[in-house]
């Protein structure tokens, strides 16, 4: 008698142990087994399943590794990786029900768990293809054209990173590369699971980040290209697959489904002038944007010396963030022999570079001269706490991010996404190596701009046409629920004007943040962990008590959540968590912890202080804007051009509180888009009119 219950004692505990882990990823760290230099492969696959929001844990053991529900290896093995036991123990895993993922495989002992039978390497390919026709679980976010090819490699590029391709016995093959060779490959093997891969994710996910890719990258800006956020949602696919009603992070505030970032680059004298009327437009809308604002205090070939700190308290008056734009917008800050490291203590007296114009060096600059000088000015001068980011002509030094993270910035926008290969943020590594520390440095990279090829330059006359990229850039990305980042050079009003279609235009449930904003998200997001315990139909989420209480941006998803009957979530001492539960899609439910508001668009000060009618819009002769002015005060009515100049002033003068009505005569105006801006005492309004024939 006393056996039996031993025996049933021992059973419950391990039931008891495999309900709270087999819902939990362990990362099997390689690293010191096969004496590789640095990290850089244990550092991109924790960061894939960060970002993906999964719970995982890091092991170097294999018997803990073992009592997870999904194993993946950190990097290559080979013969000599394990010792037979442990590969004995890893196959008697897999056979029990466990999944097990690894990147590049040359042991045959374990030939016959992942169903294959040889191996060759190449270093002459370009893309690999997932065949998608297979409908395997895996691929459910890879809907995209761009998402189900992806380019490791530039065309043009001969050599590329090494890559290998399996021959295959019975398993299946999930995707190809270019050649037509087998690049990953799934395998069943008693009641688990094996997936192999013939390519590190070092490769796809740290040699990108550091730009050290082979110009892996389909377009530069203003297109879609997801090639590391693919394997971050064909890892996330494996893992959610073995594991029913998976909970995970999710990557946008609330319940949004993407997030829209907007920021503009003030490094001109035309930007100083004219993003006035951009922050007023904004701040109608509630929405608050990231103004990266050059300091030039110097006057040289290049430029004037157009810092001006009270148009930017002004744009501060309207809600709007403030981030350095470097000092000078130097075309060659990222030539180490022209913008060496320097030293601290620079300041305006003391760091004067100078530029005789594209194409001739700098003289006297340096990467901290750049940063320090022109954080100090905005902190100083505008009272701000600089804390963002971004290098003029998106040059990036080799030790851009040392300085960043010595001066304590937290966060850096001058990558494309498109050229790093990723829609998410991400930590830098100091020195842009592999070898660097990490440092406390965000990347969240630009997506779409203004600055479009030299050859189809925006226009007044084709904005609407490059709203239309800009739009399917943020649409594609917001399948993924990833963010998009827009640069505007507010030098003109017409691109004001495709920022306005592009707002007007956003779908269903995307929020709109400044840069600084989503970053605080991030790094809240970041500090989660989290573990979940499915009995039968109820799900039992728990978070640390230390992390407690989260950040109310912070979501979580449960997938396919409607099917269950009950969804908690407690403290690791068994004190209930309150949380707010929605539907999410693909039957899945999504919980925050907060009162959430109004996605996207938010209400705004202008709209209390009066509200504005304009009609009829667009018109030929006349038309009439109704003014509601609910207090007493300056009452201002001015019509600009695209190109932020006076066409008119309808209205200057003090009015008491009540209804106006306002007549904007066309008489002597030309057919076109103008932008008419109401202000009354301290708030403003900013509409746009289309005059025609």
């Amino acid at each position: 008698m006393k056996k039996i219950l031993f025996v049933f004692s021992f059973v419950l505990i391990q039931y008891v142990l495999n309900a709270s882990t087999n819902r939990t990823v362990a990362i099997l760290d390689l690293t010191a087994r096969n004496a590789e230099a640095n990290d850089g492969e244990l550092y991109s696959t924790k960061h894939v399943l960060k970002v993906a929001g999964l719970p995982f844990v890091v092991t170097t053991d294999v018997n803990v590794a073992k009592q997870y529900g999904v194993i993946i290896a950190s990097s290559k093995v080979t013969s000599s990786t394990f010792l037979i036991a442990e590969k004995d123990t890893l196959i008697a895993y897999v056979n029990r029900g466990g999944t097990l993922v690894v990147p590049n495989l040359t042991d045959t002992y374990f030939y016959n768990l992942f169903g294959v039978s040889a191996y060759s390497q190449l270093d002459t390919l370009h893309r690999i293809t997932f065949d998608v026709s297979l409908s395997d679980p895996t691929m459910r976010w890879l809907n995209d054209t761009l998402e189900q090819t992806i380019s490791i490699g530039k065309w043009a590029t001969d050599t590329t990173y090494a890559a290998r391709s399996y021959t295959t016995t019975t398993s299946t093959v999930l995707a190809h590369y270019n050649n037509g060779t087998n690049a990953i490959v799934k395998n069943i093997h008693g009641l688990g699971h094996t997936y192999l891969m013939g390519y590190s994710f070092r490769y796809m996910i740290l040699f990108p980040q550091l730009n050290k890719d082979v110009e892996a990258q389909r377009t530069y800006s203003n297109g879609f290209e997801p090639t590391s956020d693919v394997w971050i949602l064909f890892m996330k696919g494996i893992c959610i697959t073995q594991i029913s009603n998976s909970v995970w992070l999710h990557t946008s505030p609330y319940e949004s489904k993407a997030t829209f970032i907007i920021t503009h680059d003030v490094d001109a004298k035309t930007s100083y002038d004219t993003m006035r009327y951009y922050a007023d437009y904004e701040h109608s809308l509630g929405i608050s944007a990231t103004y990266f604002c050059t300091t030039h205090y110097l006057r040289d070939t290049m430029m004037t010396n157009y810092y001006n700190p009270s148009k930017i308290q002004y744009i501060l008056s309207k809600g709007q963030k403030v981030g350095s734009h470097s000092v000078g917008h130097f075309w060659d800050f990222d030539v180490t022999a022209t913008f060496p490291y320097g030293s601290f203590g620079n300041d305006t007296s003391n760091y004067r570079p100078y530029c005789g114009g594209v194409g001739v060096s700098t003289i006297g600059g340096t990467v901290l001269g750049e940063t320090e000088v022109s954080r100090n000015l905005l902190q100083n001068d505008v009272g701000i706490n600089c804390r963002s980011f971004r290098a003029g002509f998106l040059c990036y030094p080799k030790k851009l991010v040392n300085a960043l993270d010595t001066l304590n910035y937290l966060f850096n926008s001058t990558y494309s996404a498109n050229d790093v290969l990723t829609n998410f943020p991400y930590l830098n590594h100091k020195d842009r190596t592999s070898t660097g520390l990490i440092s406390r440095v965000w990347e969240i990279p630009m997506t779409i701009s203004d600055d479009f090829l030299s050859s189809t330059p925006f226009s007044p006359s084709n904005y609407a046409q490059k709203e239309a990229i800009w739009f399917d850039v943020l649409k594609r990305n917001a399948a993924n629920y990833a963010p998009t980042v827009l640069l505007i050079h507010p030098t003109r009003m017409y691109k004001m004007l495709a920022e306005q279609m592009m707002i007007d235009s956003l779908p269903a449930g995307i929020a709109i943040y400044d840069l600084e904003t989503y970053g605080d998200y991030w790094i809240a997001r970041n500090a989660v962990d989290f573990s979940s315990v499915l009995s039968n139909d109820s799900l039992t989420i728990t978070i640390p008590q230390t992390l407690l209480p989260l950040d109310d941006k912070i979501s979580f998803v449960v997938d396919s959540g409607q099917s269950l009957q009950n969804i908690k979530a407690q403290d690791d001492f068994g004190n209930p968590i309150i949380v707010i539960q929605s539907n999410w899609d693909n039957n899945g439910v999504i919980l925050h912890f907060g009162g959430m508001p109004h996605v996207g668009i938010h209400s705004v000060d202008a709209q209390q202080a009066f509200s504005v009618n304009i009609f009829p819009n667009p018109f030929s002769n006349s038309s009439t804007i109704e003014v509601s002015q609910k207090e007493t005060g300056l009452l201002n009515i001015t019509i600009y051009n695209m190109y932020g100049q006076l066409v008119k002033t309808i209205v200057n003068e003090k009015r008491n509180a009540g209804v106006y009505h306002e007549v904007i005569d066309a008489v002597g105006i030309s057919a076109g888009t103008y932008f008419c801006k109401i202000t009354s005492g301290n708030s403003s309004i900013v509409k746009r009119i289309v005059i025609t024939q």
